[in-house]
């Protein structure tokens, strides 16, 4: 359980990327269109990690239920840092550089900022400054969850691991919003599993088994492909290894990438579209010349933002474990 799990950087890459490269390419003609067209799944990628790595890293640390509080400000010192620089950064793209000779491209109000503040935007009705903050409100309700559940993902009892994966299951075909983590319970389950599987609790068959329910779960109020692409990410993280040296690099900057390659790439883009012609093959060079200004970006950010972030959090250690309660006998 102490050996980086090198696949899972590998993933972070591949799904920032993705899902950068589908906004860049958005209605940018037929070709470039499809290519893609199915970026915004890299998204659910993302998702099976975090129902992976999540429990992971709190059975690495040793976590009970009564560290849920260090664990939160684990996590939110680790995310709010670069979240919130991305904030100013993109009012100030949107309202300069991406549209510099408009007065009205956007209205932000203060209740809108501080509604960023918790991710509370879905749930009072306020828009999200940049549209990918959505996810992080979905990521940050999962680490709730995640917290709060641990003990029972981690049971010996087979029964005791089936309850929070049965109610888990039951709200998600309540569920009507697609903003509220448990519309996605399912991908984040298949991470889960893949944990179980990894700490020896369940068996390959097992995991399998309970792979293909969440499959069979999601045909409907999901839908197959991104059921396939939960499945097959829970898959690769649990059966293939992988290292590379860019892949690790992609990976450690992947959550600024994330970030900030609307606020960055749509800019350089933009500005360099004043130069190169906005079609044919210009248009791949100037999607290609975004991702690698958002990917530059992002590198300065982390080393600067991101990555202190992440050295103050680890600082804070979990409580150790409570020894075993002593019963005395009398007589």
């Amino acid at each position: 359980m102490n050996q980086r799990i090198d696949i899972v950087n590998a993933l972070r890459a591949f799904a920032a990327m993705f899902v950068a490269w589908g906004h860049f390419s958005l209605n940018q003609g037929p070709w470039l269109n499809l290519s893609g067209k199915y970026g915004y799944t890299g998204v659910y990628v993302f998702f099976v990690i975090s129902g992976f790595i999540i429990p992971y890293s709190l059975q690495r640390g040793g976590y009970e239920l009564r560290n849920f509080g260090r664990f939160m400000l684990k996590r939110s010192i680790r995310i709010y840092p670069p979240y919130l620089l991305s904030i100013p950064i993109t009012l100030l793209a949107l309202s300069r550089f991406v549209h510099p000779h408009s007065s009205d491209v956007i209205h932000v109000t203060f209740w809108q900022v501080c509604s960023h503040l918790l991710y509370l935007n879905d749930l009072v009705g306020s828009p999200w400054i940049n549209v990918v903050y959505w996810t992080l409100a979905i990521e940050f309700q999962w680490y709730v969850l995640a917290g709060l559940l641990h003990g029972l993902f981690v049971s010996r009892s087979a029964v005791v691991r089936f309850i929070p994966v049965a109610l888990a299951v039951v709200v998600y075909f309540l569920t009507t919003s697609d903003r509220i983590v448990f519309h996605g319970m399912p991908v984040f389950l298949i991470g889960v599993f893949v944990f179980q599987y990894k700490m020896g609790l369940i068996g390959w068959r097992r995991m399998l088994c309970l792979i293909a329910i969440m499959v069979w779960t999601m045909r409907g109020p999901t839908g197959m492909l991104i059921a396939w692409i939960a499945a097959a990410t829970g898959l690769v993280i649990a059966f293939v290894s992988f290292r590379n040296r860019i892949a690790d690099f992609l990976g450690d900057v992947s959550y600024s990438v994330y970030l900030f390659h609307l606020p960055i790439g749509v800019t350089v883009i933009g500005w360099l579209s004043y130069l190169l012609p906005y079609s044919g093959v210009y248009l791949v060079v100037l999607d290609i010349l975004g991702i690698a200004a958002s990917v530059a970006g992002a590198y300065v950010l982390y080393r600067w933002v991101e990555k202190p972030a992440q050295d103050l959090a680890s600082r804070i250690r979990f409580l150790p474990a409570r020894p075993p309660e002593i019963v005395l006998a009398t007589r």
